[in-house]
């Protein structure tokens, strides 16, 4: 069975006792029968022995004793916070070694970092649900983490010290470059998903880290607190990690979070339409529901000058619901009045998109306002759907048994994986408008769009282009066979009342363009 570090320490510190008392018995049982036969200065020799070996004994004892009742403290926490008897360092055992460590010649030169990290998401772990299991996996997490660092190599643990608190696991490394650090995250991410497999444990495995480069002047505490909240922002963009940025404390202020929790209560969130024109039917198949925010003290905002900051602040989840809810609310009022209605798609976030009862919430609120799945289109960026590919094509496949239609937006930006048009079942990708900015005057880019189509169309895929506002880029898309247009040619963002008036009377179905 495999001695754990801190438990060769103990074993350490008292064999160190079992000496020191030895020495100490010694040199009595030697002063005693030997020290009349000496002059003078070699008795004071020898008193002066029997001084610093009592001293000694007595140091190494109350050292063992006080080792002996700290390892104990880590057992008896440990079998709370791990669910087994163990001495793996808690937040105090950790921050005590990290500070001794820098103390130490051999690594004063060393670049010195902090990683953060849980092995799912905290929400998730906090809301009750499967905590054996996150128990479990957590525990048998620990023993991979010294496993790997208490190897001879990059990571050694001369040069590293780990510890747990509070669902967080906590690296302290010395390193001569920050280039390393992707390595060991991926050695640490394939463990963690490598132990949940073998133990079979049935919860839900995210991995979510967060850097902190540590500076000579910066307190260890400060550092470790930017260390999470490096992770939080790691957790809130769906990112494996993420490198500190002090932006992170100012973009998530109380001021901010109290302000869009104020703005939700007032219902000062509001949706603007924006149709989508389908080239073949010649006519409006469907729209976008794009928030604005209408502030009392900052404006008419649109999503480009809040979005960063509700995502800092955690909030990106309560924003993405109150709109879907006033989507499927306003949708439920047109159904009633015998309104014109057209399918609406929603934007979700990332994080939304992933959590933990998402396709349970949509279904309850298409219940609750009895609208159709027809009516109802939901869109994710391409980024969203490759951080978990076997998880998001998953909620994809159970949306489109409900009978809603997915989308993917920005294609074109992040991955770009053509591919994914094949593995992931989306029923139409959005080009982004980059690629329409461009299509006039670049033939290249001209011929890429139109391969996305082809490629698209060869999926059985509806592809959406977006950002369309002149008739020369209408005239190129139409050569190339582009299913539905969305831009400022044919409709602006608007909001409901105007929209619904623009359906009743447009140009475009009138003429048939």
């Amino acid at each position: 069975m495999k001695i754990e570090t801190n438990q060769r320490n103990l074993i350490l510190f008292a064999l160190f006792s079992v000496f020191s008392i030895t020495l100490f018995v010694l040199v009595i049982l030697f002063s005693i029968y030997s020290i009349g036969d000496f002059n003078e200065f070699v008795q004071a020799l020898l008193i002066v022995l029997l001084v610093f070996t009592t001293v000694l004994a007595i140091d190494f004892i109350r050292r063992f004793f006080s080792l002996k009742h700290f390892y104990t403290s880590l057992e008896t926490e440990n079998t709370y916070t791990l669910g087994h008897k163990t001495t793996f360092f808690n937040f105090e055992a950790f921050k005590n070694r990290a500070l001794s460590l820098t103390g130490k010649r051999r690594l004063k030169n060393k670049r010195q970092f902090i990683i953060a990290f849980s092995c799912t998401s905290l929400k998730f772990m906090s809301s009750g649900s499967q905590n054996e299991m996150v128990t479990s996996l957590n525990y048998f997490v620990s023993l991979a983490l010294e496993d790997i660092l208490n190897k001879k190599g990059k990571y050694s643990s001369r040069n590293t010290v780990y510890g747990y608190n509070r669902g967080i696991f906590l690296i302290y490394l010395f390193l001569d470059t920050d280039e390393l650090i992707p390595e060991l995250i991926q050695v640490i991410t394939s463990n963690i998903y490598r132990v949940a497999k073998e133990k079979s444990l049935k919860v839900y495995v995210q991995p979510f880290f967060g850097i902190k480069e540590v500076i000579e002047e910066e307190n260890l505490s400060g550092s470790i607190e930017d260390a999470f909240i490096a992770r939080s922002v790691s957790e809130s963009n769906f990112e494996t990690y993420s490198f500190y940025n002090p932006k992170y404390k100012s973009e998530s202020s109380r001021e901010d979070i109290m302000e869009i929790e104020n703005a939700l209560r007032n219902n000062e969130f509001i949706i603007y339409y924006q149709p989508k024109y389908s080239l073949k039917e010649k006519r409006f198949i469907s729209s976008e529901a794009l928030a604005r925010w209408d502030s009392p003290k900052h404006g008419f905002m649109t999503p480009a000058m809040f979005i960063d900051k509700a995502e800092s602040a955690g909030l990106i989840s309560l924003i993405d619901n109150y709109i879907f809810e006033l989507a499927l609310k306003n949708l439920s009022e047109e159904i009633r009045r015998g309104r014109r209605v057209l399918p609406v798609s929603i934007n979700f976030s990332i994080y939304e998109f992933y959590s933990q009862g998402f396709i349970e919430h949509v279904l309850s609120m298409l219940e609750k306002y009895n609208v159709p799945a027809k009516y109802v289109e939901i869109e994710i960026t391409e980024t969203t759907s490759q951080a978990n590919q076997f998880l998001s094509i998953s909620i994809i496949k159970k949306l489109k048994d409900i009978g809603i239609r997915v989308l993917m937006d920005d294609f074109g930006v992040g991955y770009s994986g053509i591919d994914n048009l094949r593995k992931i079942p989306f029923d139409a990708i959005k080009i982004d408008k980059t690629f329409t900015d461009l299509i006039v005057e670049d033939e290249k880019t001209c011929s890429i769009v139109k391969l996305i189509t082809e490629l698209g169309h060869l999926n059985e895929i509806e592809v959406i282009i977006e950002g369309v506002d002149s008739q020369k880029q209408v005239d190129i898309l139409k050569r190339i066979h582009i299913d539905t247009i969305q831009g400022f040619y044919y409709a602006k963002p608007m909001p409901l009342e105007d929209y619904e008036n623009f359906l009743k009377e447009n140009p475009f179905e009138k003429k048939g363009e």
